[in-house]
């Protein structure tokens, strides 16, 4: 408990840093720069009727490659977490009566639907953003912040959730060892998954509601 609180403060300081930090710099990408009186027209000032040449932004590119890598790891690790947990007290119940060892693979299998969430939507900023395609070298860093933003909310909800799942699910497995049935153990843990799947659906309302031109 002690090592997986160390790493949820570690994992959401770097996220909150990396958050202020994208903040910062989309703020400061976005300020024009002031022009001096008589200055001619020219790339950073354009005159009447005339567009700047657009240059490759590859920025935008890197934060989607981010928020694939967000969306993707924070979940798998509480997933991997969550998974070995409730396996090692599966084992143990298996170990003494092999017959309840099919109640207990319920148990284990549910802290793994974190890291399936997190894939799809890892596969949705893919799609959307064109990575799989390999067309988002003009992709604005805007629209790059913005699929970023999209993978927090099943990163950090993935990641917290799975691991306190498989608590929840480890108490069933004593439920089953006891009684031979879980069903409201699942239950239990069931509840838990609520806020994973409400943070996948946010997650993709975003993803889905960003305007790739």
């Amino acid at each position: 408990m002690k090592k997986f609180r160390s790493f949820a403060i570690i994992a959401l300081i770097a996220l909150l840093t990396l958050t202020v930090c994208s903040t910062a710099f989309a703020s400061g990408e976005s300020a024009t720069p002031p022009t001096m009186g008589g200055e001619q027209p020219g790339f950073m000032n354009p005159g009447p009727g005339m567009e700047p040449p657009k240059a490759d932004e590859p920025a935008g590119y890197i934060w989607a490659a981010i928020a694939v890598c967000v969306a993707m790891i924070l979940p798998g690790i509480g997933s991997a977490l969550g998974v070995g947990m409730a396996g090692r007290a599966a084992a143990g119940v298996a170990a003494e009566d092999p017959e309840k060892s099919g109640n207990c693979l319920v148990f284990e299998l549910l802290p793994a639907t974190q890291g399936l969430y997190g894939f799809v939507i890892a596969m949705f900023i893919a799609v959307f953003s064109g990575i799989l395609s390999g067309e988002v070298i003009n992709l604005s860093t805007d629209l790059g912040l913005s699929f970023f933003y999209a993978s927090l909310p099943i990163g950090i909800v993935g990641l917290v959730s799975a691991y306190f799942q498989s608590r929840v699910c480890c108490a069933g497995i004593g439920i089953v060892a006891k009684q031979g049935n879980g069903g409201m153990g699942i239950t239990f843990a069931i509840m838990v998954e609520l806020y994973a799947i409400l943070a996948l659906i946010v997650s993709i309302l975003m993803v889905v509601g960003i305007k790739v031109a």
